[in-house]
């Protein structure tokens, strides 16, 4: 048996802020259970994770553009803080940097405001900065809520970095009816001195619609952040369904162009999409050819003549290989590059999103590994349910006793202390129980977790949903989710 402790700081953590109630949950080799072979695990009667679906609660999020950046030792960074409202959301937002070196010094501009709002961080170095790699932490809150993103910056003594500039927008997604306007707000960051005009363009908009940008160009002339509002307006004719914006900044010299997306969902549209995502090995050599597959479903079965568009990206944060491809008629996709002879070692990450008119989009992601990974490389390869004997189950009673067993594959660097954690969510979208499990997942290491979990005898009917999920830390203190899985089960 393979016990598992869990830290005394994530247990005072989770005594503070969330109710924890006693649960059976273990982690063993054999066939037999019994009750020492049971460990307690906590249950959150809240759930840490950010992504629900609940369209109505009112909160906020916080994302950073660009993610990461490298400078020369002496200059100084800038990076664009996004606070996007959820809901009706308007509570003032501070913002706090942690993990800052003492030899350098960083400032919100501003630091505090009613959310929507964009803020400037400015990190400056001197001449004595360590060279490195730096991951730092934003910590955005408000009385009630606290949420956090991560942001990297690189600091070098040679080369020159040269001048450029990245984009954003936000929100992410919008939902409205046929017949109204969708509005995003675009951030251009400078990166390394740029200074210029830049032009916007949008592509992917629906049928009978129509778009703008205030201003139509703007100048990162003596400005580290610059700001453009993107209208898209429809009318009743506008067919439903999920559009993909891509919007494009092209810069009036020099040539250099970026873009992002948004999504644009008009109600009316079919059930929401469903994509999963493969490697056919978690481990490669530079070289070697990926190959990548999965298959699209909604809720009825599988979907045709869906576009999957693929994105990989190496561990540094640069895309090595983009596609657009589309399912067959069993809803299957597949797709193959070859890495470089210079492929560096590490973990490359892969984005997928589908997407088919009439229907929401769905997007998901997985990861690989090239040579010898200095970073964890976790990927949750299985999860399913059974009940105390072991015998795989998908329908269960009131009442009755079942285990969630999640499958963990490393193939990178050994992940200390990491997090294996299940939410399971009940017919009605509630989340009924979260809980976890903390130990060493080594590198070359499968492992097997177990959750026991007593249904109440008053549990709705119907389908229940279970996603594990693995981190490198507790969420609250900035730890982030590595890898996600997602099944059902029946109640009955």
């Amino acid at each position: 048996m393979r016990r598992l402790p869990i830290v005394l700081s994530v247990m005072l953590l989770a005594l503070e802020v969330l109710i924890p109630i006693a649960n059976a949950s273990h982690s063993f080799e054999g066939s037999t259970l019994s009750s020492s072979q049971m460990i307690q695990s906590t249950r959150f009667a809240l759930s840490p994770f950010d992504d629900q679906d609940d369209h109505h609660r009112k909160d906020f999020s916080i994302r950073v553009n660009p993610t990461s950046q490298t400078i020369l030792v002496g200059e100084t960074a800038n990076y664009a803080v996004i606070v996007t409202a959820i809901g009706d959301f308007d509570e003032k937002i501070s913002l706090i940097l942690h993990g800052l070196p003492g030899n350098m010094r960083a400032k919100f501009r501003p630091d505090s405001e009613e959310c929507p709002f964009t803020s400037t961080l400015e990190i400056d170095t001197d001449s004595k900065t360590s060279l490195g790699t730096y991951t730092l932490n934003i910590t955005g809150s408000d009385k009630k809520r606290t949420h956090f993103t991560l942001v990297i910056l690189i600091v070098v003594s040679t080369g020159s970095p040269s001048p450029d500039f990245s984009i954003a927008a936000s929100p992410s997604s919008l939902t409205i009816d046929p017949g109204q306007d969708a509005r995003y707000t675009v951030t251009l960051t400078s990166l390394n001195g740029y200074s210029g005009n830049i032009s916007f363009s949008l592509t992917g908009g629906p049928l009978n619609s129509t778009s703008s940008f205030n201003p139509e160009k703007v100048s990162l002339d003596a400005k580290k952040v610059a700001i453009s509002a993107l209208s898209v307006s429809t009318n009743q004719s506008t067919a439903p369904g999920t559009y993909t914006l891509m919007i494009t900044g092209v810069a009036e010299a020099g040539g250099l162009t970026h873009q992002t997306t948004v999504a644009l969902i008009l109600t009316g549209a079919k059930a929401t999409l469903s994509v999963t995502i493969s490697t056919e090995k978690l481990s490669y050599d530079a070289g070697d050819s990926v190959i990548l597959f999965g298959y699209v479903t909604d809720s009825s079965g599988p979907v045709s003549n869906a576009t999957v568009s693929i994105q990989v990206v190496d561990p540094q944060g640069a895309t090595v290989h983009i596609d657009h491809v589309r399912t067959t008629n069993d809803g299957y996709y597949s797709d193959s590059f070859r890495l470089g002879g210079d492929a560096g070692a590490g973990t490359y990450a892969v984005y997928v999103t589908a997407s088919k008119p009439g229907y929401q989009d769905a997007s998901g992601h997985c990861t690989f590994t090239v040579g010898a990974s200095s970073t964890p490389n976790v990927v949750i390869t299985n999860v399913y349910m059974t009940d105390m004997s072991r015998n795989t189950k998908t329908v269960f009673h009131p009442g009755e006793t079942l285990i969630v067993w999640v499958e963990v594959v490393n193939t990178g660097a050994d992940l200390v202390d990491g997090i294996v954690w299940v939410q399971i969510v009940s017919p009605n979208g509630v989340p009924v129980g979260v809980y976890f499990h903390v130990g060493l997942i080594a590198r070359g290491q499968t492992v097997k977790e177990g959750f026991g979990i007593t249904l109440p005898s008053n549990a709705p009917l119907g389908e229940y949903r279970v996603t594990g999920f693995v981190s490198d830390r507790m969420i609250s203190e900035g730890g982030k989710f590595l890898t996600s899985k997602q099944e059902e089960f029946k109640v009955s």
